[in-house]
C-alpha cells in the first residue's frame, strides 16, 4: 500500500460523522446539478434532505427556454397536428427531459389561423354504452370532441405560479430548443418562450393588460402609469416595455400611455411592440374572464450592471440581406457580449417576409441568429410596428452619448419596417 493510499485513509478513519454525512450532502448536490426539473422533483420526494437539495438547485438555475410547435413549422410536406394529445406528448416530453429552470412566465406566440383552429380532444367511447341511443354517429362524435385554445392546451403543464401571456399575429418569429430560428407566415404554429425569475436587481418581469375601459389621462402619475403597467414599484426604474395591442383598442389610450412614458423616462426607456390580432394574459390568480381585444405585454426593469438592452429598427429602405446584416450589427457590443444570458424581440411588418425578399425565407431572422448564435427570439408580425433605435452602452457617461431617434411619439410608428430588440443578462 502506498503512502499515499495510507494517508487517505487516515483522512477516512477521522471523518466524524457530520463530517461525512457534509460529504454525502456535496456529492448529491452535484448528481442533482446534472438532473432536469422534472427528475429533481421526482428525487425530492425521497426524504426531506433530497427535497431541501432539490430546493436550492432549482432557486438558483435560471435558464431561458425556447420551443417551436410543430418542431418543422416551415414543411410543406407534413401538416401541424391539431390533436390535443400530439401536442400534450410534445410539451411532457420537453418539460420532462429539458426544462432546467422553473418558468415565471410563458410568453407564447401563435399564428391567427391555428388560433382559431385551436387543439381538439376526442374520447373513444366504444366501450361505454351509448346515453343517446337515437343518435347517429356524427352526432355523437360531435358532441364527443372539445376545443382547447393553445393558452388552455399550454397552462396544464406548466407550475401554478407560471403566468402565461399569449399573442396571437397572421405571423409569428420563434426559436426551437437548438435557437433555430424562423419566421413563420403560412404555415400554422406556436412559439414559446420560458421566462425564469430572477433576482429583481438583474431582470424584473411585469405583464400587464389593458382594457379599453381602461381610463389613461394626460395627468396620470408616475406612480399611476407603474400601477398600470403590471404594478412596478415607484422605487424602480422602467428599462424596457414591450407592447402588443388590437386595432380595436382606443388608439388614444395607448398613445396617451407612451406619452407619459415618454414623459416620465425621456430617452431611458426602450419601447418595442406592434399590432397584433388577439391576446389572453392569464395570471393563474384571478378569476376573471379573459378579454381578447385588450392590449398586454411586458415591462422588464433591473440595474444598468446587470441588464443591457439594445434596439435597432430595419426601415423601409433596407430592402437586401447586406443591409439587413449591417444594420443589426450596431447590435454587437461588449456589453452583450460578455452576458451570460440573452433573449430577442422581433416585430416585423407582414409585408417584409419571403414577397419582400424575392421568396427568400428566414432572411431578417438568420441574419440575427448569426450574429447571436446562443439567443432565443421570439416576435410576430404585424400591421403596424411600434420602436425606435436605441445604442445606449452600461459605460456611456452620459445620455447625449446614446444612439436613439426616440423623440416623440411620431418618432416610435413605423410602417413595413421590423425592430429588432436584444435583451442581455451579466448574471
Amino acid at each position: 500500500m502506498t503512502e499515499q493510499n495510507l494517508e487517505e485513509d487516515k483522512k477516512i478513519e477521522s471523518l466524524s460523522s457530520n463530517d461525512l454525512l457534509t460529504t454525502i450532502y456535496d456529492v448529491n448536490r452535484a448528481i442533482f446539478r446534472h438532473l432536469p426539473i422534472h427528475s429533481i422533483d421526482l428525487c425530492s420526494l425521497v426524504c426531506k434532505s433530497w427535497a431541501h437539495v432539490g430546493h436550492l438547485i432549482k432557486t438558483h438555475r435560471h435558464t431561458i427556454h425556447s420551443l417551436t410547435y410543430p418542431t418543422d413549422p416551415l414543411s410543406t410536406i407534413a401538416d401541424s397536428s391539431y390533436l390535443l394529445s400530439d401536442f400534450d406528448t410534445f410539451i411532457s416530453s420537453y418539460i420532462h427531459i429539458h426544462l432546467w429552470s422553473i418558468p415565471y412566465l410563458a410568453l407564447v406566440v401563435t399564428t391567427n389561423s391555428l388560433d382559431r383552429k385551436g387543439f381538439h380532444s376526442s374520447s373513444d367511447c366504444s366501450l361505454r354504452p351509448a346515453k343517446y341511443p337515437r343518435r347517429s354517429h356524427s352526432q355523437t362524435t360531435a358532441s364527443q370532441t372539445e376545443r382547447h385554445n393553445i393558452s388552455e392546451a399550454l397552462i396544464h403543464h406548466l407550475n401554478k405560479t407560471c403566468k402565461v401571456l399569449t399573442v396571437v399575429s397572421d405571423g409569428i418569429i420563434a426559436s426551437d430548443d437548438k435557437n433555430q430560428s424562423n419566421e413563420i407566415e403560412l404555415n400554422d404554429a406556436v412559439g414559446i418562450l420560458l421566462l425564469p425569475k430572477f433576482p429583481p436587481n438583474i431582470l424584473g418581469i411585469y405583464p400587464f393588460e389593458i382594457t379599453n375601459k381602461t381610463p389613461i389621462s394626460n395627468n396620470m402619475s408616475r406612480s399611476d402609469l407603474h400601477q398600470l403597467l403590471g404594478c412596478v414599484p415607484d422605487d424602480i426604474s422602467i428599462r424596457c416595455v414591450i407592447l402588443f395591442y388590437t386595432p380595436r383598442l382606443l388608439q388614444t389610450q395607448m398613445n396617451n400611455c407612451i406619452k407619459k412614458l415618454l414623459e416620465y423616462y425621456s430617452s431611458e426607456v426602450v419601447i418595442i411592440g406592434g399590432y397584433i390580432n388577439r391576446s389572453r394574459y392569464d395570471d393563474r390568480q384571478s378569476k376573471h374572464k379573459t378579454l381578447l381585444n385588450n392590449a398586454c405585454g411586458l415591462v422588464l426593469t433591473g440595474d444598468r450592471t446587470h441588464l443591457n438592452i439594445r434596439q435597432v429598427v430595419l426601415k423601409s429602405h433596407i430592402q437586401t440581406r447586406e443591409a439587413v446584416r449591417d444594420k443589426l450589427k450596431e447590435l454587437k457590443s461588449i456589453e452583450n457580449e460578455q452576458c451570460y444570458l440573452s433573449f430577442g424581440i422581433q416585430v416585423s411588418c407582414v409585408g417584409r417576409g419571403v414577397d419582400f425578399y424575392h421568396q427568400e425565407s428566414n432572411v431578417e431572422c438568420s441574419e440575427f441568429q448569426k450574429l447571436f448564435p446562443n439567443t432565443s427570439l421570439i416576435g410576430i408580425f404585424g400591421n403596424g410596428e411600434l420602436g425606435h433605435d436605441y445604442l445606449l452602452n452600461d459605460n456611456d457617461a452620459s445620455q447625449q452619448q446614446q444612439r436613439t431617434t426616440k423623440e416623440s411619439l411620431k418618432d416610435l410608428f413605423h410602417t413595413y419596417s421590423t425592430i429588432f430588440s436584444i435583451i442581455s443578462l451579466r448574471m
